[in-house]
């Protein structure tokens, strides 16, 4: 009896030991529904701030002794999908995240941007609140994420939460935040576990639930000074986006589409968000909330028995004013005014901060919302420090470094084929460096150049030239990249603990330089790049961009409004908008073209080598199914059968590896270009983007098609948000809304549009760039020149000399 019971509490030890002990498992990295448990969490010390310490799961049966000061500043956050958690009474909510995932990736990466605050918001007491999840291979001795805001640290805390979301509160300190413009930067220095080498670096990342970063402050700030105020804080959701709800009971007449159209431009250029959509109502009223803003537009008579506090001065004269929601969520921005001419006097007096003259050139495209500081515009010739570009001097001690910036060109940029920009690098590297390691430069994620480093007991590099090709330059904003990839033999080793070293290999200097070089100016059209980049054509045009709208329902005209809005936004000003009374009316003139297939005149598909057949052959499909069987099998039995196949399978094979080593394809082997192919789009793709010449030649058209209005409005709010917008280019790109795919088709003709004065030094840039295009065309050209060279010079010589 006493062994039996003796047996059974060794048992019942031992299963308690089994589980509260749990082995480390590398298995999982992002759980998807992680497990709720809740969280104390200590915000760490800021001068100002309470005393905290870095998160730390508690028992509730053992609470800890806590001073009344600690208690004060402790909170509690639920961890793990703690999601759409109403907030305090009173309170007001900012999301502060510019897009729909944020993540920190590689020992050492960094993001910054600004958001707005009104004065009240900036006065009002405030916190902090963030969560993330990081790789489980993330070493939380060795790690820790900074949040800065406005030049002060608020927090450097551990990275320690690879099993779930963890939210952490902070209070952010008096004085910290101002009015306007709040630049906020989050930086993740970050160590393997175990392994040493290069490789592993890239396992590295720390993600951010957009939904529990927010700034809360504890009193809802009274309504803001201005209109402008009032909407360059509308903010993001807590999905990253920005929304304008706007309710207009005279939805369909089209005399109020040039109103709407410049109006969604001006609170795009107010609110400078990067992702911006548009939506129309002719009943709902909108609500107002984190990221979204509402309008209410129309005539006194429209808004009789829609809106019940329209003030009387309405029916007399225009008005334009934040006025309290009817439903007493905030505020909306009321237009209104006894007739449509009035309502236009009033659209103006709210979007006048936003215009700007077509003559006055810019200096930099506006980033700040997403990416601080804005993008600098180059026009060639220019030098620039990288300190002027947001980069700080990085002292790193590990394996992999890069430092990120933006910069802009024109949209007549033309030195693709043979520009090169050249950056002046200040930099250092230790003795323990050895050579193999390197500095690469990218971009917009493509590998630019390559600076090996060949010194074996360190070096100082002061304003070393790096040649960087500009074949991956597109008109906008650019994003640039350097990163060092060091090589040391202690990494070979890695003995425990080497990857928490803190001694500095690499040095990068804020004083390092990025010199544009001298471009050739030229627009080119067809080319959805630069529309994309700039708003090119429409943006250099003075006359008004005719618009066409197939039907003015509400998918259609939101569809409108997010596409123009957002060309004013890449433009940096307003564009002249008229409304086409039918596509045959566009004639020779700018036009964009926005509806759903079937509506769009087959002249217009023509123009833009597209298959007429489209009308009636594109249609919606169901989900997604993908046949059984593999395409790369069926291919390879097809060129088997067909005479030949091997030997053009190797032709094909030789292509591509002269294209991907030497740039050298067949079409920079001809003498004239070939023609663009006739595109049909395929059942899976939802929305098409083309651009091409009139018929005429004396204007560009755009065409922003779907198979329906739904299809429509879904695909330009895809297309509207920055990470797809940048990736718009050639003469044609295709949506795929189930696959969220773009396919884009390069534009084989084009014109060469004129856009500088004319100068013999430009026109020498052009005829470079397109020679180095057109090889054939070089070599013939080349060929031919130095056959006129032997010709004068032997017909020269002859005349010349003593004769017999």
């Amino acid at each position: 009896m006493n062994l039996a019971t003796a047996t059974a509490v060794l048992l019942s030890l031992t299963s308690v030991a089994m589980a509260q002990v749990a082995p480390f498992d590398m298995s999982i990295e992002r759980p998807a529904t992680p497990e709720p448990t809740p969280q104390i969490t200590l915000p760490s010390t800021v001068p100002g701030a309470s005393q905290s310490a870095s998160p730390t799961p508690l028992s509730p049966a053992q609470p800890p002794a806590q001073t009344p000061a600690q208690t004060q500043a402790r909170t509690s956050v639920p961890t793990a999908q703690t999601r759409g958690v109403a907030q305090p009474p009173g309170t007001r909510r900012r999301y502060i995240i510019p897009g729909r995932e944020f993540t920190l990736s590689g020992e050492y990466d960094r993001s910054t941007w600004s958001i707005y605050l009104t004065e009240g918001e900036a006065s009002s007491p405030a916190r902090l609140q963030f969560a993330y999840q990081n790789a489980v291979v993330v070493a939380p001795e060795a790690s820790e994420v900074t949040i800065t805001i406005n030049g002060h640290r608020l927090t450097a805390t551990p990275i320690s939460s690879a099993d779930s979301v963890r939210a952490t509160v902070l209070d952010v300190p008096s004085g910290m935040l101002q009015p306007g413009s709040n630049q906020i930067d989050i930086r993740a220095s970050q160590r393997h576990r175990t392994d040493c080498d290069v490789r592993s670096t890239y396992d590295l990342w720390t993600s951010f639930d957009t939904r529990q970063t927010y700034l809360e402050f504890s009193r809802n700030p009274e309504s803001p000074m201005s209109t402008a105020e009032a909407i360059r804080s509308v903010g993001v959701d807590e999905t990253g986006g920005t929304s304008f709800r706007i309710l207009m009971p005279a939805l369909g007449q089209p005399g109020s589409t040039s109103s709407v159209m410049r109006l969604a431009q001006g609170l795009s250029l107010i609110a400078g968000m990067p992702n911006q959509t548009f939506s129309f109502s002719a009943s709902e009223m909108p609500s107002a909330g984190p990221g979204r803003f509402g309008v209410v537009i129309g005539t006194a008579a429209e808004l009789q028995g829609i809106f019940p506090h329209l003030p009387q001065a309405a029916s007399l004269t225009a008005v334009a004013a934040i006025v309290p929601a009817p439903q007493g969520d905030g505020n909306i921005l009321l237009i209104s005014g006894p007739s449509w001419e009035a309502i236009m006097a009033a659209v103006d007096t709210v979007v006048a901060v936003a215009d700007q003259p077509t003559d006055i050139r810019r200096d930099v495209i506006a980033t700040q919302r997403w990416a601080s500081p804005d993008a600098p515009l180059f026009f060639g010739g220019e030098k620039l420090s990288l300190s002027q570009m947001g980069i700080e001097t990085v002292e790193f001690p590990g394996r992999r470094v890069k430092a990120k910036f933006n910069i802009a060109v024109p949209a007549d940029f033309y030195a693709n084929a043979y520009g090169e920009a050249v950056l002046l690098l200040d930099a250092a590297f230790a003795d323990s460096v050895r050579p193999g390691s390197h500095i690469d430069i990218y971009i917009n994620n493509n590998i630019a150049s390559t600076a090996p480093i060949t010194a074996a007991h360190g070096g100082i590099l002061r304003h070393l030239p790096i040649k960087v090709p500009l074949r991956h330059i597109r008109p906008g904003v650019n994003a640039i990249s350097i990163e060092a990839v060091l090589l040391a033999d202690e990494d070979a080793t890695c003995i425990p603990g080497a990857t928490a070293s803190k001694d500095p290999r690499f040095a990068l200097f804020d004083t390092s330089e990025w010199q544009m070089p001298r471009f050739a100016r030229v627009g080119q059209s067809p080319s959805l790049s630069a529309l994309a980049g700039t708003g090119f054509p429409y943006s250099r045009d003075t006359d008004p961009l005719v618009l066409s709208i197939d039907r003015l329902d509400s998918d259609t005209l939101s569809a409108a409004a997010t596409v123009v809005a957002r060309l004013a936004l890449v433009a940096g000003r307003l564009l002249p908008v008229e409304s086409a009374p039918s596509p045959g009316a566009v004639g020779e003139r700018n036009a964009l073209f926005i509806g759903s297939i079937s509506q769009m005149p087959p002249k217009l598909l023509s123009q833009l080598n597209i298959s007429p057949g489209t009308i009636t052959s594109w249609r919606p499909v169901g989900p997604l199914v993908t046949q059984e069987g593999a395409s790369t099998d069926t291919f390879d039995q097809w060129r088997s059968r067909v005479s030949g196949g091997a030997w053009r399978g190797q032709i094909s094979s030789l292509q591509e590896w002269m294209h991907r080593n030497f740039d050298i394809s067949l079409a920079s082997l001809q003498f004239l270009p070939q023609s663009d192919v006739v595109f049909e789009p395929s059942a899976q793709q939802s929305l098409l983007v083309a651009q091409g010449r009139s018929p005429q030649g004396e204007a560009t058209w755009t065409m922003v098609a779907a198979p329906t209005p739904a299809d429509l409005r879904l695909g330009t709010d895809a297309l509207a948000q920055e990470a797809m917008w940048r990736k718009i280019s050639g003469r044609l790109t295709a949506y795929a809304a189930k696959t969220a795919e773009l396919v884009s088709m390069p534009a084989n003709r084009f014109d060469l549009v004129e856009t500088q004065p004319r100068s013999l030094n430009n026109y020498r840039l052009i005829a470079a760039n397109w020679l180095s295009t057109n090889i054939l065309s070089y070599a013939v050209v080349f060929i031919t020149l130095s056959l006129l060279l032997g010709i004068v010079t032997a017909s020269l010589l002859s005349t010349l000399g003593r004769r017999p």
